[in-house]
């Protein structure tokens, strides 16, 4: 019998874990299993075509709120082609309401709930033994027409009965590889499928690490843990994190490598704070979902925690350079504008490297799912089931919420505007009132309908400030904003809002090559010595600045910058006039 697992991937650098699984646990029986990653972007066609062409006896399908509207179209197009196939369909999207999808596409033989390692291979058995489905547990399948629901399968208690799903033979360089050290969570946030599952069961640490050995010599550098609340164990997660040091530095380049985990801001102690001093710099990155900071909101989806406390943690981190994501949900129960408001400043405020503004999905099966009639949750009827509005935020306001996610994407999640931005934001009361006048001028002039390229983001943004009247003020971010533009890349013209005055310009233009020849570069740049004359003038930038941007305190400093573009990275150096040149 030969298998084939189809994952269709958000991005083509994503890799699927669940089929990895289901590969891993049939392979010792069914040795010729296929497995075929596509990406959402990729043409339906192509996929078919691709699919056809295996020849396979069963497919299965990996099903998310991301693919499942593909999934659907493929099998579609593929039945009346491959009439003798069996068509299986699984994964969160499709473990709910199973028996109304049945109904709605009779083209799928069976639907596996939930947990799907152990029901799959039981199917399989089942086909080549020419046996009925009824005794396959977990499953929901179309019998002639009729759906049967068959009995629910009894999960494992032990993460260490799972199959290890990299043991083939796979390049993943340049590819994101998930990772899973717990299935469950400890909390039961009513908008997550992981309320639905009790418990929390963990994978022995010493399996871990015979793994991640695996995937690192398979060219793997950026992982990402799957699991719900990493830090749900201190212990556990502490030793899993032990290995990612340890074997990571086995590694020639352990500077490339980095983990992803999602924790709980609110288990976070000065323990976790000592051990991450002594973490090696660069390798871990972490998401946090703060969701919001409405305390009637997070008693509802039954999240409660205290951010007032746990963001003294916040600079800690950020001082260890640890990339920090905090994330907020828009369209939760009695959270209004006013209230979001507050939540996006809030967490604004503390200043993480990315501030992920999402938007409820209704999901199947979550308790707010269930609950969406009482609280009044209006939400697009397909996948991924978007909130619209809710009786205290329209959807006129979530539309407005959406154009400020797009923008804090392109100018704060960037990072490419961070001294800019700096600046700007004192002219407003909050955060929350400059993203959204931003974006309503971006509406009026009908901005959001076209794609910008980089250097159009520094016209919009100056658009939108350039009225500013006090001159102080003025050249303060006329300043901050020509630093981004020079870190952004070396540019070769720069924009006449940006300009110096005359006077200053016919300066700098007498001056700066004489900077940029100066000695004293070479005690902060060694490279310098490895370079002739083309290559640092290619490789270099100078701008005069009437004030220091980097300057924290104080009166207002004119000084000279040096940029060093070098493989993709730029560093400013600011120039110490020691000879009294300038």
């Amino acid at each position: 019998m030969r298998v084939l697992l189809v994952a269709i991937n958000a991005k083509y650098v994503h890799t699927n874990l669940a089929l990895r699984y289901l590969r891993g646990e049939i392979n010792a029986i069914y040795p010729d299993v296929l497995l075929r990653e596509f990406s959402i972007n990729d043409r339906l066609d192509r996929i078919a075509g691709e699919i056809y062409e295996a020849k396979a006896d069963v497919i299965g399908f990996s099903c998310y709120i991301w693919n499942v509207k593909e999934i659907r179209a493929l099998i579609r197009q593929l039945h009346p082609v491959c009439p003798n196939v069996k068509f299986v369909i699984g994964g969160p999207e499709v473990s709910f309401e199973s028996e109304e999808f049945l109904l709605e596409h009779p083209e799928v033989d069976v639907l596996v709930i939930g947990e799907g390692e152990k029901t799959f291979l039981e199917l399989l058995n089942t086909w080549e033994g020419g046996e009925d489905l009824s005794q396959v547990s977990g499953i929901a399948w179309n019998k002639n027409g009729k759906i049967i629901m068959n009995s629910p399968r009894l999960e494992s208690s032990d993460l260490n009965d799972l199959p290890d799903p990299y043991t083939e033979d796979e390049d993943f360089t340049g590819r994101l590889v998930y990772f899973e050290t717990t299935r469950g969570c400890p909390y039961n946030c009513q908008y997550c499928l992981s309320s639905t599952f009790k418990g929390v069961r963990f994978l022995e640490p010493e399996r871990f690490r015979l793994m991640f050995r695996q995937i690192l010599k398979k060219g793997a550098t950026t992982i990402k843990f799957v699991d719900r609340t990493f830090n749900a164990n201190k212990a556990h997660a502490l030793k899993i994190l032990d290995i990612v040091r340890e074997e990571s530095k086995l590694f020639p380049d352990v500077q490339s490598i980095r983990v992803h985990c999602e924790m709980a801001g609110d288990l976070f102690d000065e323990e976790w704070m000592d051990y991450f001093r002594a973490y090696p710099r660069g390798l871990i990155q972490l998401e946090i979902g703060v969701q919001s900071t409405h305390k009637p909101t997070l008693r509802i989806v039954a999240r409660p925690q205290n951010f007032e406390e746990w963001k003294k943690y916040v600079p800690v981190m950020k001082a260890l350079e640890i990339p920090l994501h905090l994330d907020l949900i828009v369209g939760l129960p009695e959270e209004n504008w006013t209230t979001f408001r507050t939540s996006f400043n809030d967490v604004y405020r503390v200043k993480p490297d990315m501030l992920q503004l999402g938007f409820l999905k209704v999901l199947k099966g979550s308790g707010l799912r269930l609950q969406s009639n009482r609280y009044g949750l209006v939400y697009a009827p397909d996948p991924p089931y978007t909130i619209l509005e809710t009786p205290v935020l329209s959807h006129g306001e979530i539309l407005q919420l959406l154009r400020m996610e797009d923008l804090l994407d392109k100018y704060y999640n960037s990072g490419k505007f961070s001294h800019a931005l700096a600046e700007v934001l004192k002219l407003f009361p909050t955060p929350f009132d400059f993203y959204h006048g931003f974006a309503a001028l971006w509406n009026t002039n009908g901005w959001f309908q076209r794609q910008w390229q980089g250097k159009a983001l520094f016209d919009k943004l100056w658009g939108f400030i350039e009225g500013v009247q006090e001159v102080s003020i003025r050249e303060k971010i006329c300043d901050a904003l020509r630093f981004d533009y020079y870190l952004w890349e070396r540019p070769n013209t720069i924009p006449d809002y940006l300009r110096l005055a005359d006077s200053l310009e016919t300066a700098s233009k007498t001056t700066e090559d004489e900077i940029r020849r100066d000695g004293y570069w070479e005690t902060l740049i060694p490279e310098i010595k490895k370079m002739d004359r083309r290559q640092w003038n290619r490789n270099t930038a100078v701008a005069y600045f009437t004030s220091d941007v980097l300057q924290v305190e104080g009166l207002p400093v004119p000084c000279w910058y040096l940029f060093h573009y070098q493989q993709g990275k730029v560093k400013a150096y600011r120039y110490e006039d020691t000879s009294q040149k300038v």
